[in-house]
């Protein structure tokens, strides 16, 4: 009696099959996002390499804003401050706690063709009430600095 129960029932219709239009909000989000990004990302890689530009400008500026006319002793003094004060402004500050030889390693460290010899006054001269420097040892020193920041990025 089951079965002739069971076969008078109304069996349901399968629904219809489910459609990929319109999607559901969540990719109505992730649309408009993909597409706000693929926008920005031309003016954002823009304004990052104008940035960097300027920041090594800045660098630049940097070296050629300490005073030619300082004492030898004051005027490495004042490049290494400012070469200190831009490595903590990238947020290296282990590096700015170095001095002597260990500072000398550091520079060195950081280019592949660095001039220990050259960059030598910042490590031991640097100290040194009587240091004496010609104006061709100051100028291949900002030229070998130059060259090391543009390496390194500072």
């Amino acid at each position: 009696m089951e079965e002739s129960l069971y076969a008078q029932l109304t069996h349901p219709a399968s629904p219809p099959a489910i459609s990929w239009w319109p999607p559901a909000p969540g990719w109505w989000v992730l649309g408009c996002a993909l597409l706000l990004v693929m926008l920005l990302l031309p003016w954002l890689l823009r304004y990052a390499r104008r940035r960097k530009r300027r920041l090594n400008r800045r660098t630049r500026q940097m070296l050629a804003d300490v005073p030619a006319a300082l004492p030898d002793a004051q005027w490495l003094a004042a490049i290494n401050i400012s070469i200190k004060q831009r490595l903590k402004l990238r947020g290296d500050e282990a590096a700015t706690r170095l001095f002597g030889e260990a500072w000398l390693d550091f520079l060195c460290s950081r280019s592949p063709k660095a001039r220990r010899d050259i960059l030598q006054p910042l490590a031991a001269d640097l100290y040194r009430p009587d240091v004496e420097l010609t104006q061709a040892q100051r100028q291949a020193l900002l030229t070998e600095l130059r060259r090391w920041m543009r390496h390194d990025d500072v």
